[in-house]
């Protein structure tokens, strides 16, 4: 394997990542554009930036979307802010090789960022079962979510194929085998992989164990969530929550990864099912229970998801509140709630003022220890 580079948590086992999420605009199907994030400018991203590194009190980032553009003005000015990167490229339903170069390209620009002195890591992408096509049956990323969940309750995912994650798992690692190699040609830093915990992955091509904990598919007991993580140790390689989060209304938690499944999305503006009542004290409640677990589990770091999800927005009228969907911890108020493309500010959450308490008095461990 190579040379994990300098930036490696193998040469630097004191440092705790405590950070979150930011899509920069990711080319998902949501009906509301071709990116996730169809409203984007400098000053949105710096206003947004500041808030995870001086209100939140993060000390790392997970920089995520498809548009490279957006990937390096986004990680320039995380950097800028002084906050260690974890850049991440996500192209869904793309060809393996167009996934392929499109990883090279973020590698090198991690690496100049890297060798400026920036202290930034790389994953190779999140949860290829699902994004990336060819590893299991389904033509769209839906299609293989529904595949890999077909036993799970649902209404929006209709499987059309089964499979079987552990037979997935050669061909799964032989492309994550490829994605390392391309990754470790073009940076030299922190190399890791943000896999769902249905992924059976091989780690030795990777220095740490990025993993994207919301892809529960039911919730778990404190005991269980501890003998999951445990089950990474034999790795000995540093293991981190690439990510984690629920919704925002009561019961979300129950739902595991299914909190987002209470959109009607049948008519031309989603609505909201009946029977669901906003709740961001619960939302709140579930990150620090999280957190506790986390921090009982001897994780070497936690990345929240996410910060702000302009394709949930909130209103007022509750039949129209997609922002009770999204795992967000600020709130997206658009000038038009039915316009994807309308300016749009943001307000924090119950949930935002939580964790930034809880990494306030985190980093203050930090600095005793």
């Amino acid at each position: 394997m190579a040379d994990p580079g300098p930036n490696s948590a193998s040469e630097n086992p004191t440092r705790t990542y405590r950070g979150i999420a930011y899509d920069t605009g990711t080319n998902f199907a949501t009906g509301q554009g071709e990116l996730s994030r169809t409203v984007w400018s400098r000053r949105q991203l710096l206003s947004e930036l500041s808030l995870i590194s001086d209100q939140l009190n993060c000390n790392s980032v997970t920089i995520y979307g498809s548009d490279l553009d957006r990937l390096a003005e986004a990680a320039n000015a995380a950097v800028d802010r002084d906050l260690h990167v974890w850049l991440q490229p996500r192209l869904a339903d793309r060809p393996q090789e167009e996934v392929l170069e499109h990883l090279a390209e973020t590698a090198r620009l991690a690496e100049s960022l890297r060798s400026q002195g920036a202290q930034i890591s790389l994953t190779v992408g999140a949860v290829h079962l699902v994004f990336t096509p060819g590893l299991i049956a389904g033509e769209k990323y839906h299609d293989r979510m529904a595949n890999i969940y077909a036993e799970e309750g649902h209404h929006l995912l209709v499987p059309t194929a089964d499979v079987d994650v552990a037979d997935a798992a050669p061909a799964l690692n032989e492309f994550l085998a490829r994605a390392a190699a391309v990754a470790r040609e073009n940076f030299s830093g922190e190399l890791g992989y943000s896999a769902a915990p249905f992924e059976d992955v091989d780690w030795s091509p990777f220095d740490t164990i990025n993993l994207m904990y919301q892809y529960l598919p039911k919730p778990l007991s404190r005991q269980e969530h501890l003998d999951l993580i445990e089950g990474y140790r034999h790795w000995n390689k540093p293991i981190l929550i690439a990510e984690f989060g629920t919704a925002t209304y009561q019961g979300a938690e129950q739902k595991g990864f299914f909190f987002w499944d209470i959109v009607d999305r049948s008519q031309p503006v989603p609505t909201i099912l009946d029977g669901y009542v906003r709740d961001e004290g619960e939302q709140a409640a579930y990150h620090l229970k999280m957190f506790s677990i986390f921090e009982e589990a001897g994780v070497d770091g936690v990345i929240v998801s996410e910060l702000i999800h302009p394709t949930h927005p909130h209103s007022e009228d509750r039949t129209f509140d997609l922002d009770m969907a999204s795992m967000a911890v600020v709130k997206t108020i658009r000038d038009d709630v039915e316009d994807p493309d309308s300016a749009y500010r943001w307000e924090p959450k119950e949930s935002f003022h939580a964790i930034a308490d809880h990494y306030a008095h985190a980093g203050f461990q930090s600095i005793l220890r």
